[in-house]
This record gives C-alpha cells, structure tokens and sequence, in this order.
C-alpha cells in the first residue's frame, strides 16, 4: 500500500475541474484529481531536472501510479470563490479606448477551504526501494498543488489518519469489479483520473497522434492547446464517478453564514507545525541598498507583533515569530530556535539590491503565525513615501532545497559572507578617527567562538574579504551599519548625515552604529552550519553566510 499526503498551509485548494467552461463553474474541483497530480509530479521531475529528458526510473514509476484508481481521503471543507474584474480592451469602442473607459470581464476564481491534508492511497501497490526514493524527491520539489495560490507540500505517508478526522472517496465499479462506471446520484462526484487500462507516460503533456517518445527532447505543443477542439478529451484519460464518504455532503461541506464571526482564538503558537521556511518578494519602488538589512527585517518582525497583538489580543506572544526567551517552548532544543528574518538579493538580480526576504525558523510555525505573516501587507518605507509590498512566493515545511543560505543540510567547505559580520562584543576603542582594537576580542575569534556555540569543531581557516564594491587594495576592511532612525529617510539621505552613537554614547537604540566584517571561512572537510547567520542581528540578516 502506497498513501501520498498533501497539506495546505494556506488553507485553501484553488483548482478548475478538468475541461468545464470556468464560466459554467459553481464549486472548484472536488476531489482532488488523480490526473492532476500526475501531471503535478512529472512536473516536479522537469523542474527538479531542467533540460532533461525524464529517465526509466520516472517513467516507471509514473505509469506504476496511473495503472490504479487511487482512494481519495478528505477531511471537512467549505466552497468558495473570489472575483475579479479584466479590463477588456478588446470589446471597447474607439472613444473608450481613447478615454481608458473600457468594459471589463468578470472572473471567477473557485476553491475549496480544507481542514487537513488530503490523502491518495494505493492499495494494492508496492513501490520498490528505487522508485519510492524517486518519489520522495519528486513529492519534495512539489510546491504548489492545483492552480499557484494553492502553496502545498506533499510527502509520503506512513501512518493511518485517526478515524473520523478523514473519509475515503472510492471509484464507481460494475458489478464484474473491473470496469468504471458512470454515476448520477448526489452522493458521487465526477473525477478525472488516469485510464488504468490505458494509460501511457507520455498521455500527461501529449497527445497519442503527435508519436512523441517519452525520451523525446523536443518539446510538443501544449496539451490543453492541443485539446481545446476535442472537448480537452486527452487519452489514456477518462472521467470515473467517485463514492463520497457516508454522510456526504451534509457531514462534510461545511456552509458558515456570511454573518457568522468566530467566538474563539487559539493560542497561536499551539498546534502542529505547517512551516519551516517562508519567501517574499520585496515590491518597492526605489531601489533598497543592502545597507538597509537590519530596519528592513526589524520593521518586517514588527509588523508580525503587531498583527499577533490585533488579532489574538495585547500582551499575546510568539516565540516562533518573537523570539522572546519567557516564552520559550520546553520542545525548543538548542538556540537560535525562533524566526530569521533574512533580506536579500535574488539570484538573478546582478546590482545587489534587497529585493527577496526569506523567513527561516528552525522550530516551526503553526496555522496562525503563518496566517499573521500573510497579514503583512506594507511597510512603511522612508516615511512612508515609499511602501515595501511583502508578496509571498514560497513556502514550505522543510528546507527547500534551493534556499539560498544554510538550513543545517547544505554541507561545504567554503562559506561566505553574504552580509556583513558583526562582533556581538565592541572589538574597538577611541573615536571614529582613531580607533584602538582590542586584541582578544578580534572579530575572527568572535566568530570563532560562535560557530563553537553552534556546536562545530571541525578545524578551518578564517579569511577576511572586502566588502562588495570595495577596492580589495585600498586599505579598507570595514563597512558601517546604520539602523536608520524613523525620522529620516533611509532612501535619500547620505548615510554621513545620519545622527548615530558609538560605544560609550547615549544616543537612542535606532541610531546605534557599528562595524561589520565580510569573511570566508574554509574548513578541512564538508560543514553544514546549523544556523544561517552569526554575531549581532544575526535573526535581522547580519552575519549571513552561504556556501561558496
């Protein structure tokens, strides 16, 4: 027997029954299809292979799932939709599209609200150790499920859901036990799933009469393009009439009047853990310097405290999102276990600017912190002259493996500095002009000294860089930090402008100054690093190091 979990953390299963007119639609898909999630992992398996051509162990392991109508389990759910308005500028006369007053289109966006994971279960198949592991790399590279709203992370599954908590959809069969059948009753639901007796590899993405291999390496049209004057029949596919569990609809859709408001709020930081990692996009319209790390995830950790405090009451607190050491779960093994909030530049983006932000938390968050970190629309930026738009892009229960900084499962020999290392000890004394170092409290033995608190031993060498943009031979090692006050415009002004305090002054906490380093450490053999950053503001992006 083989069961296939997927979760939603969001909540929310956004999918269009296959080949239905959007605009004949009243309920998204219902179960979930077994096409789609086929199409789903060859998918994963092109995203995870890019430029290749799926091997034998995929394609087996495919046709494998396809040859067997799976059960479906559900938990209880609730139909909706949202609505949008498309400018139509197609249908507008010549005096609208002069005036930009032309109609637009209605859209509708079905899904369904579930509570719980939904389950596909394969009774009588026994993977072999091979395919079970290329399943599990295909099922961790899925990332969404259905349309993009529907963040999802799928795994495989090992234990029996509780009774009660899930009821199992099975297909329609004649009284023989073989062939499918047809149903029109309440209690049965159309599903588009795979022809167990004939179904090919290569039906997900093509169609028969192109004669396209499965090791094809020229890409066909695309299938629903191909299908739209067949009525999207594709082949090796057919509809089957699925059982819905007893007590169907009225035991399971659950229909809440528009009126109703809920009378109780759970501890947020009780429950399971839905969510490790969290990726926003940055949508600003000025260019955010990377000098500006540490307000930017300080405001971005603000924001969370100030949703929690909204919608679960004053004085309610997190240790996931705060980190707050009275609040700190018995479960919460070691330190660093609360959020790091890491702003930086995508991969792509060559100029260096801030423009993604990666929420990394080691113990976990649950349903309601990841709800008050998707409350976070704006934050105020220069004033507010210029909001940053937090849109978030991914999410996921472990790490994922393109997570641009450690997870404490990425192991090198090289590490660098992504963002500046800041001492946790004043390493100077004197003014600006002259400063006077002080010799145990180098910053390579502070960095030291945390990387042995984070429980590594192996023996390395520790290099300083300069920073970026810097000439290497002009004699300058340091970068300043600024932690802008709100008062000034951390956009425009000059940084040599802004009022700060060095050690020993009184000036307040948003004007604190200090020296950060850029360094590559090599070690003797592969390390993962348990923690992304080190030293000071290391949950706020400073001290962030990555594999070289």
């Amino acid at each position: 027997m083989l069961t296939i979990k997927l979760s939603f953390p969001w909540g929310r299963y956004y999918a269009h029954p296959w080949g239905v007119n959007p605009t004949r639609l009243r309920e998204g898909e219902w179960p979930p299809s077994p096409w789609r999630l086929l199409r789903a992992l060859v998918s994963a398996w092109f995203r995870a292979h890019p430029g290749q051509v799926p091997d034998a162990d995929c394609i087996a392991l495919i046709e494998a799932l396809g040859n067997e109508l799976p059960e479906i389990g559900v938990g209880k759910i609730s139909f909706g939709h949202t609505v949008h308005w498309q400018p139509n500028f197609g249908a507008a006369g010549t005096e609208e599209r002069a005036d930009a007053s032309y109609k637009n289109t209605r859209h509708e966006n079905h899904f369904v609200a579930v509570h719980g994971a939904v389950l596909f279960r394969w009774a009588d198949l026994e993977l072999q150790s091979i395919n079970r592991q290329m399943l599990e790399t295909l099922l961790g590279e899925l990332t969404y499920f259905g349309r993009a709203e529907s963040l999802c992370y799928a795994e495989v599954c090992s234990d029996e859901p509780r009774p009660g908590d899930v009821g199992w959809c099975r297909p329609s069969f004649s009284s023989d036990g073989v062939n499918t059948v047809r149903k029109i009753s309440a209690s049965c639901r159309d599903v588009f799933c795979p022809n167990p007796r004939d179904f090919r590899f290569t039906d997900l993405w093509s169609r028969r009469e192109a004669g396209l291999a499965p090791t094809a390496p020229d890409a066909p049209p695309h299938l629903v393009d191909a299908l739209l004057s067949s009525d999207m029949k594709a082949d090796g596919a057919l509809l089957v009439s699925y059982q819905m569990p007893a007590g169907w609809p009225e035991k399971w859709v659950v229909r809440t009047p528009r009126t109703a408001r809920p009378t109780n709020k759970p501890v947020p930081s009780q429950g399971p853990k839905v969510a490790h990692y969290l990726r926003f996009s940055l949508q600003c319209r000025v260019p955010l310097l990377p000098k500006f790390i540490v307000p930017l995830s300080e405001k971005f950790r603000d924001a969370a405290n100030h949703h929690l405090c909204r919608v679960h009451g004053d004085g309610t607190s997190s240790f996931a999102l705060l980190g707050h050491a009275k609040d700190r779960p018995d479960d919460a093994k070691g330190d660093h276990q609360h959020a790091f909030y890491l702003p930086m530049s995508a991969r792509t983006d060559a100029e260096g600017f801030l423009s993604e932000l990666h929420v990394w938390c080691p113990y976990g968050f649950t349903q309601a912190e990841v709800e008050i970190l998707l409350r976070i629309n704006r934050l105020d930026w220069g004033g507010g002259k210029y909001p940053v738009r937090p849109v978030l892009t991914a999410m996921s229960k472990e790490p994922p493996s393109d997570a641009p900084f450690s997870t404490g499962k990425t192991a090198s020999r090289v590490w660098r500095s992504a963002s500046p290392f800041v001492p946790p000890r004043y390493f100077y004394r004197g003014s600006s002009g002259k400063l006077t170092l002080k010799v145990k409290d180098q910053p390579e033995d502070q960095l030291i000294e945390c990387l042995k608190a984070a429980g590594i031993t192996t023996a390395g060498e520790i290099r300083r860089l300069s920073p970026p943009g810097r000439n290497p031979h002009d004699g300058q090692a340091q970068w300043d930090i600024l932690r802008t006050p709100e008062s000034e415009d951390p956009v425009l002004n000059d940084t040599a402008t802004v009022p700060v305090h060095r050690p020993g002054g009184r000036g307040a906490r948003g004007k604190e100054r200090r020296v950060g380093l850029f360094f590559e450490i090599e070690f003797v053999e592969p390390v993962s690093l348990p923690v992304p950053a080190f030293g000071h503001s290391c949950h706020f992006g400073l001290g962030l190091f990555v594999p070289a």
